[in-house]
């Protein structure tokens, strides 16, 4: 290869990256605006690390540690730990999943599948986009470090060198420590490690040194083991019990192929097209309960993602079977017996409700790019028709994805007339009062309201959780450091009368009511279970 050549890839994965920079922009300037409760809970714990605390996972969730955090760190440390320096850092987690993937499928692959595959990522879906706005909620610094382990695998299998054996282990075990959804990446490693140690010739050497991973691993692995045994309080603790139950597998298939698949590779829901989040709901960011949406470009978009999808599925199965070399075919079989287990995961998964479990997926996006690239690749080599077909349909796809995003936050009010982005303040009578009222130190209400209200004034008030939600932080409701609410946040909803019920009996009374909230005093505070 050379260098010129060398050069003009890094420059077009520059101009990659600079472009999921910019286009990512309206949504890190209206962080405010699409802040949800799980997020917020990551700039809370975001806070407390600018201020010297690091924890060993985020508040109540043993399975993922808070290496995340690093993604925001640098920037909350220089401008504060507040909403746009908190959600950059989904970006910059994006940033490093292109990269990663770029990297493997160069290594694997080659540099033209590398270069083509860098277009369904560059300009990638709204449902994309919107995980790119999320920090452990997206789950994009698992499919970054799944991307990594893939690449690591090819390294020690094609160069057969300890160092790369070494680095593989202490990459898994950090895997591991990052987000228990690594777990997936590592049971389909195993067998493509073993699958490409048989192709290989089934040295002995070989094989020794693949022991190495273990004490490598370990090594990676300790900071998940410690934080759990001296943190063991897990918020949900049936996060990870499967279900068989055949009407709900039946149901979850349903929600996998018509809505989270589909979100994720083209930005919209089956069969109405609807592009989620709806920002208009009380509770948070949620999918659009509206009509179905009957622009063209929705369905134009829809379709171009699905059949890209569908044609890189076919395209890696393809590669699979006839493989360059035992690396490329180890590497092969793992993504594709990884991608069944992330889809098998999410059957069995019974958190699974609609489409915003779509984020479950996410480790999809590594086959789909190395997919997409063999694809245009394969069509690029038919000759000078073959090149100009590929560029077409590359520029398409490109054309589609840019003009549905641009469609998709003119919606929410994040770009002008001119595509310019706009920063929308946020108007919310809850915040607004508890910023007119700072002797308000611990506020009671539903699960989205309290952790939001809790980050954004900055960590001063302490939100408790209704007892049906997860409690994030027990230690604000408990004590020694806990203590009562000292008022009630109530939205109309069924698991909020009984607190306000009790509360009025106390003697207490409506400190404020404005659009859908009322902030309720209660003197006499008893808990209910």
């Amino acid at each position: 290869m050379s260098p010129t050549y060398r050069r003009g890839l890094w420059l077009v994965l520059a101009a990659a990256l600079v472009w999921v920079v910019v286009v990512r922009v309206p949504l890190v300037l209206n962080a405010e605006s699409h802040l949800d409760s799980d997020l917020a809970v990551d700039g809370l714990t975001l806070g407390e690390a600018v201020r010297g605390h690091w924890r060993w996972h985020y508040p109540g969730t043993p399975h993922i540690g808070t290496l995340p955090v690093l993604l925001s760190w640098p920037q909350a440390c220089a401008w504060g730990a507040n909403p746009i320096m908190l959600v950059s850092g989904g970006t910059v987690a994006y940033v490093g999943l292109v990269a990663a993937t770029f990297l493997l499928t160069w290594r694997a692959f080659g540099p033209p599948v590398a270069a083509w595959g860098l277009v369904p990522l560059a300009f990638a879906s709204t449902g994309v986009i919107w995980l790119s706005g999320r920090i452990t909620g997206g789950h994009l610094p698992a499919a970054a470090w799944h991307a990594g382990a893939f690449a690591l695998l090819h390294a020690a299998l094609a160069n057969d060198r300890p160092r790369d054996v070494l680095a593989l282990g202490l990459w898994c075990g950090l895997g591991v420590s990052l987000d228990t959804m690594f777990l997936v990446t590592l049971a389909s490693l195993l067998p493509a490690a073993a699958a490409g140690w048989w192709l290989s010739g089934r040295s002995r050497r070989g094989l020794l040194r693949g022991l190495l991973v273990v004490p490598a691993f370990l090594a990676g692995a300790w900071p998940s083991q410690v934080g759990a045994r001296l943190d063991p309080y897990d918020a949900y603790q049936d996060q990870f019990r499967p279900i068989f139950r055949r009407d709900v597998l039946e149901g979850h298939a349903r929600v996998l192929v018509r809505d989270c698949l589909p979100r994720l590779f083209a930005g919209h829901r089956l069969p109405g097209l609807q592009a989620d989040p709806d920002l208009s709901a009380p509770v948070g960011p949620g999918p659009s309960r509206g009509r179905p949406d009957p622009s063209p470009l929705a369905a134009a978009a829809t379709a171009a993602g699905l059949a890209l999808a569908l044609a890189s599925t076919v395209a890696l199965i393809a590669q699979g079977l006839s493989p360059r070399d035992a690396a490329q075919g180890a590497v092969c079989l793992g993504l594709l017996a990884s991608s069944a287990a992330v889809v098998a995961g999410s059957m069995l998964n019974r958190n699974i409700f609609n489409s915003d479990n779509y984020r479950y997926l996410v480790d999809l996006l590594v086959p789909w790019s190395i997919g997409s690239g063999l694809t245009l690749r394969s069509l690029a080599r038919r000759g000078p028709g073959g090149l100009a077909a590929a560029v077409l349909l590359a520029a398409t796809l490109a054309g589609l994805m840019t003009l549905d995003t641009t469609r998709w936050y003119a919606r929410f009010g994040w770009i002008d007339a001119q595509g310019r982005p706009v920063h929308k303040p946020l108007d919310d009578p809850a915040l607004a009062w508890l910023e007119a009222h700072p002797e308000v130190r611990r506020v009671l209400g539903g699960y989205w309201d309290i952790y939001r209200l809790s980050f954004l004034t900055g960590g001063r008030v302490q939100g408790v959780p209704y007892p049906i939600y997860p409690d994030r932080f027990p230690e604000w409701s408990r004590p020694p450091s806990g203590g009562p609410p000292d008022v009630l946040l109530i939205r109309p909803s069924p698991e909020a009368w009984p607190f306000l019920e009790s509360a009025l009996r106390s003697g207490g009374r409506v400190l404020h009511q404005a659009r859908g909230i009322a902030i309720v005093s209660w003197p006499g505070w008893t808990a209910i279970s």
